[in-house]
């Protein structure tokens, strides 16, 4: 049984993400996208809910702290002398 939450709970919720992954998009996307309502957390670039909350991990290309991925870390690959990263977001090196 899932907990109803209200509008100003999600909009918390937005603050506290700063960014998120739209797995409808399939892009990052920032606080300024995203819209509380009382259904959850909307997308407003293709008005849909499946959103996947970021999560700290160590980044392949930060190797020496943790970063806030939009992803939690799941283009985390490994490959066989490194790990790499899938995802085309701004932590990425040039």
């Amino acid at each position: 049984m899932e907990i109803a939450h209200d509008v100003e709970h999600y909009q918390n919720v937005i603050k506290d993400w700063g960014y998120c992954y739209c797995a409808d998009c399939r892009e990052i996307r920032y606080s300024a996208d995203l819209t509380a309502t009382k259904e959850g957390i909307r997308c407003n670039k293709c008005q849909g809910y499946n959103l996947e909350a970021p999560g700290w991990v160590r980044c392949p290309y930060h190797k020496d702290s943790f970063v806030k991925c939009a992803r939690s870390g799941k283009g985390i690959v490994r490959l066989q002398y490194e790990y790499v990263c899938n995802d085309d977001c701004g932590f990425r090196k040039n």
